[in-house]
């Protein structure tokens, strides 16, 4: 055999593997571990691309044709997001700016989320895998004196920082597995504004997947409880590429602050194969998204999510002010990458 008939058979065969995952994929809606497979869209469609290329150059046009026609299925829905985009709603002039972020519980460098932090501050700042070391670094942040942090040796402490009075804050055990998430509430221009801080389970096994299934239910019934609007975000290990993505949004009422924008990955950001956009920033109908954006490397696995949202025009309580009761961070930078509304 040679050369070009090897080079030949090897791109056929990752044909197959692509076909097979695409197939795979397809079975998401069944769970686990059929939904491991649709996460990785964005990969497949480039996988398509540049397999369909090389048959080409093969001039192998039938297999070519099938590998262009995966590359579009798997690009198709990113493209119509980033096309379509979203209603845009009127905004109030109350606006408040709110961040997730994945420290990683193993990370010894602080330096890299607190430099981010003083560079772009939010005004409410969720934060995962908060060890009893970070913890430590936190209470040292003097900009957030609100704060509630429940650490955790393990990779499941979880914590909230605030430049506002938390008006409530609490941990709920949401999948009944003993892990903490956070359910509080702040008072942003004379309205009340809930928040939801989550770090789901790793689906890797079905136990872990059906774990994290009951927590974002949970979540979407927390998010219902009341009409007042609501911010759920963290780390849900779950891209909107997952069914479960679509039904968590369904039940709980809430949107993507990122839909509509450009692929920004989260998780193993620098390792394109992996990466993958599974911490999110969800907001509930009376609110807007002015601005949302994912930032740079911190020192973990994650990336943080940064979002300037405002009060949905109509949904300020009478007579209440229009400005925020609170030293007003720095907008995001205009033109900077990011998904805006």
């Amino acid at each position: 055999m040679d050369v070009s008939s090897r080079a030949g058979a090897t791109i056929l065969v990752a044909l197959g593997g692509l076909c097979l995952a695409t197939g795979l994929a397809l079975f998401a809606p069944l769970g686990w571990p059929f939904e491991l497979f649709a996460h990785f869209r964005l990969q497949y469609a480039a996988a398509g691309l540049l397999l369909a290329i090389l048959l080409l150059g093969l001039r192998r046009p039938g297999p070519a044709a099938l590998s262009a026609l995966v590359a579009v299925f798997h690009a198709l829905p990113t493209l119509q997001a980033t096309v379509a985009g979203e209603p845009v709603l009127a905004c109030g002039r109350t606006s408040f700016t709110v961040a997730t972020a994945n420290l990683l519980y193993r990370n010894r460098d602080r330096s890299g989320f607190t430099d981010w932090l003083a560079s772009q501050p939010a005004d409410l700042i969720v934060v995962q895998e908060v060890s009893p070391e970070w913890a430590g670094a936190l209470a040292g942040q003097t900009g957030y004196p609100y704060r509630k942090l429940f650490a955790r040796s393990d990779a499941y402490g979880i914590g909230v920082l605030s430049r506002w009075p938390l008006l409530e804050v609490s941990a709920r055990d949401l999948a009944g597995d003993g892990l903490p998430s956070l359910y509080g509430r702040i008072a942003v221009g004379g309205r009340e504004i809930r928040f939801i801080g989550l770090h789901a389970r790793w689906p890797v096994l079905p136990q872990l997947a059906k774990q994290r299934d009951a927590s974002l239910r949970a979540a979407a019934e927390l998010a219902c409880a009341d009409s007042s609007p609501v911010v759920a975000l963290g780390d849900l290990n779950l891209t909107p590429y997952s069914p479960e993505f679509a039904a968590f949004l369904r039940a709980s009422g809430l949107r993507d602050a990122m839909h509509g924008g450009l692929w920004q990955p989260t998780w193993q950001a620098g390792f394109w194969p992996l990466a993958l956009r599974i911490d999110h920033v969800l907001v509930s109908p009376g609110l807007c998204v002015e601005h949302a954006e994912v930032g740079p490397d911190i020192g973990s696995d994650h990336r943080p999510v940064i979002a300037r949202l405002g009060i949905a025009a109509g949904h300020l309580e009478p007579g209440a002010a229009a400005v925020i009761p609170a030293p007003a961070s720095p907008r995001l930078a205009a033109g900077t990458r990011g998904s805006s509304r």
